[in-house]
This record gives C-alpha cells, structure tokens and sequence, in this order.
C-alpha cells in the first residue's frame, strides 16, 4: 500500500472529503487529490498534521493495510483558467484580419486592372480566415460555458459536470488523452490537452482545455494497471 492509498484510507476512517480534509490542512482539494493519487508527495511538517488530525503515529501512516474500500471520486480534472486569454487573443486577431480581408477583397473586385482569378484568390483566403474565426469562437464558447471543475475520475466511471453526465467504466471502450501539440513549445501552456472517451455505443465525448493532462493521463493509467489485476485474480 502506496502513503497515497494510506492517507486517502485514513482519512476515509475519519468521515471526511478530500475539501473538508484540505481546509485542516490550510491547502487545496487538487493537493489532497495528488498525494492520494502518487502525483505528488506531502512534505513531513504536513505529515505530522496528518498523523494529528487522524490521532495516529508516523509509523501507523507508514504501515498497515486496510480493507476499505474507498467509492468516492479519486482525482478532479480541472478547467485550464489561462486559456481564456488565448481564446480572447486568437478571437480578436481572427476579427480584425478577416475585417481587414473583407475590405481588400471588396477594393480589389473594384480595379479593373487586375484580373478575376485575383479577386477570387482574395475571396478563397477570406473564406479561410472566416473559417478559422468560426472555429476559435466555438472553441472559446465551449471553454466559457465550462465549469472549473470539468470531470471526477472514480475506480469505475467518469462524471463529466457540463450535463450530470456519467459514463459508466464497463460502457468506456476507449480514453484518449492528449496534450495540444499547437502550443507545446510555449511553457505556460505546456501540460494541458483534452480527454476523449469513446463508449461501447459509439458515442463520443470530448472535454477540452484540461490543466495537468499528465496527473490525469497517470491516474488513468493506475486505474488501468488496478482493474486488470483483479481481472487477472
């Protein structure tokens, strides 16, 4: 048993959530989430007001194996808030170039000196630009209309928060998960991405702008490694 499995164990014993257990210990439900989950690991000042909170020694933290069994959500997946600023910057370009497009395709259809193909080549790049202002707007939408809290991951389904949606584990067929190549190189941006779950009916579900893709991808990954185990038993 991992001093992740240890805390969220003990902290089960003691009739608390990871938010209720984060504010004794003056730190976020995404750290709570971490340290359960392996991602990280807490310091030994916070492992000492661990072992108070939960009237235990260091070696009872470090020791031992339970047989609780732990139902509750297992890692947050959480909304990339820096990307609003990317969607606001892209959206505005997009507008003023494709406003800057339009008034030269309508300048040039008006000289007769040049000839046609030159207003239908200004027109085709103007469609493409008007194209890609589509795209971003939507894409902004869909991040604006998107909670903070994006999905729970638990050992056997996915809660998806936009709709109440849950996807049940023996339903999921696939889960991709991807960080955004298009801005990998710029560090601010350089562990975020989307999830993809493909089910056994063939549908589809996407949730975009995901911050700390990684810590999800290795959750989604333990699950894995877990499940096929007790298969396996």
């Amino acid at each position: 048993m991992t001093i992740g499995e240890r805390i969220r164990t003990n902290r089960i014993k003691n009739n608390m959530n990871q938010k209720q257990f984060a504010e004794l210990l003056n730190v976020t439900p995404q750290t709570i989430s971490k340290w359960e989950n392996d991602l990280s690991e807490p310091g030994f000042q916070m492992i000492t007001e661990m072992t108070n909170i939960f009237h235990i020694s260091h070696d009872e933290l470090f020791v031992g194996k339970t047989d609780v069994l732990y139902q509750g959500s297992i890692y947050i997946a959480k909304k990339d808030l820096r990307m609003k600023k990317y969607y606001d910057f892209f959206v505005g370009f997009l507008i003023f170039l494709s406003l800057a497009m339009i008034i030269t395709t309508t300048y040039v259809s008006t000289l007769k000196v040049l000839m046609g193909h030159f207003t239908l080549g200004f027109s085709l790049f103007t469609m493409f630009w008007l194209f890609l202002l589509f795209m971003i707007s939507r894409w902004r939408y869909i991040y604006l209309d998107s909670p903070n809290d994006l999905l729970d991951i638990y050992y056997d389904k996915v809660v998806i928060q936009k709709g109440n949606l849950t996807v049940e584990g023996f339903k999921i067929k696939n889960i991709y998960i991807k960080k955004y190549q298009f801005y990998s190189g710029i560090r601010v941006y350089e562990n975020n991405g989307f999830l993809k779950i493909l089910t056994t009916d063939n549908q589809m579900i996407v949730v975009r702008d995901i911050i700390d893709i990684e810590d999800l991808k290795k959750v989604i990954y333990k699950i894995k490694m877990n499940n096929n185990e007790e298969d396996a038993k």
